[in-house]
């Protein structure tokens, strides 16, 4: 069976990125998921002093074997100030210093959930363009505003059911794209 990993750029325990995320997880049906979270592999900030006095920490390569077990991604990350959150961006830093593409030429989808109207799209949007450069082959996007209106926490769906086609079909495209990859380890 297929495996998607699955997790949130966010550093809240209370992410409603993580939310969106353990909820999309339950579309993929027939893959195999395996939802993280990111805070439970803590990485110092990313500096070349680190990683030649250190060498890569433990949570590094415990990512990175993750990354290799899996056929393809659901990402939702937040935005902070229009950008993705210190710890997304801490985590490619290592990951990128590894050896290999972070991504490993893997299907991969983005979203993106915000309390604001915005809905996270300008990080979307920056993510998407960043993510072909990392190895990530994006298979399409997700995003989602005023989140807390938007969401029937009660029933872990959207209010609309346009809103929950959508990411339905998201998940979708991205578990078709997931079974028809082939599957490459990078060493």
């Amino acid at each position: 069976m297929k495996k998607i990993l699955a997790f949130s750029g966010s550093s809240s325990s209370n992410s409603i990125n993580q939310q969106l995320v353990r909820m999309a997880a339950t579309q993929a049906a027939t893959a195999e998921v395996t939802v993280i979270d990111i805070r439970d592999f803590p990485l110092p900030v990313y500096s070349i002093d680190i990683e030649e006095a250190d060498g890569f920490p433990d949570d590094a390569h415990k990512l990175k074997a993750l990354f290799s077990e899996h056929d393809g991604f659901l990402i939702s990350s937040p935005e902070h100030n229009g950008s993705m959150p210190a710890i997304f961006k801490n985590l490619i830093d290592w990951l990128s210093r590894m050896g290999g593409k972070i991504f490993q030429d893997k299907p991969v989808l983005l979203m993106s959930a915000s309390p604001g109207g915005g809905g996270g799209r300008t990080n979307l949007a920056n993510v998407e363009t960043l993510m072909p450069w990392w190895g990530g082959q994006v298979v399409g996007t997700f995003s989602v505003g005023d989140f807390h209106n938007e969401f029937d926490f009660e029933n872990l769906r959207f209010k609309n059911d346009d809103r929950q086609h959508d990411l339905t079909a998201a998940v979708l495209k991205l578990h078709s794209e997931v079974q028809g990859a082939k599957r490459t380890v990078d060493a």
